[in-house]
């Protein structure tokens, strides 16, 4: 039972061959982007690594900002929230890797003033150039939690 290659047989492994070939140059040679310009895009916020940045949640504003000499992977930095309220509690500090999945590292902080914790941390190195990391923060309010998350971004 040996079949031939026939003519229409030859013809839709041509035509196959051909949407594949078309597909892989689209996705490989199709955009002029790098990398570092589609990062650069993607990521649109505050770096409380750079500057103090707001963010309010029923009427509960946070204030945060990171200090460090140099910002770099495995080199402690300190970290600075004032809360609005003075009565609100900081219930759980901790770092999360949000340009890649890194785990959860503790950011220890305590309580300096009315409305004001302090503390600090450091993250791992990565294998990226950049890696922006998250410092999710989850505060007692009023019998609510709400969560609040300031990034910043760690080079090499």
């Amino acid at each position: 039972m040996r079949e031939r290659l026939t003519g229409p047989k030859l013809v839709q492994i041509l035509i196959v061959l051909l949407v594949l070939l078309a597909a892989f140059f689209l996705r490989t040679c199709g955009t002029n982007e790098t990398a570092g310009e589609s990062v650069q895009k993607t990521f649109d916020y505050c770096d409380i690594g750079h500057m103090t940045c707001v963010q309010e949640q029923q009427e509960l504003v946070a204030t945060a900002q990171l200090s460090a000499d140099k910002l770099q992977a495995e080199s402690p930095f300190l970290l600075n929230v004032v809360l609005s309220d003075p009565d609100a509690t900081i219930t759980r500090s901790v770092l999360e890797g949000d340009s890649m999945y890194m785990g959860t590292l503790p950011a220890l902080i305590e309580q300096t003033d009315a409305g004001v914790w302090q503390g600090s941390a450091l993250v791992g190195s990565c294998t990226e150039a950049s890696m922006i990391w998250a410092w999710v923060l989850n505060v007692e309010h009023e019998g609510n939690t709400l969560t609040y998350r300031f990034l910043f971004e760690v080079t090499r």
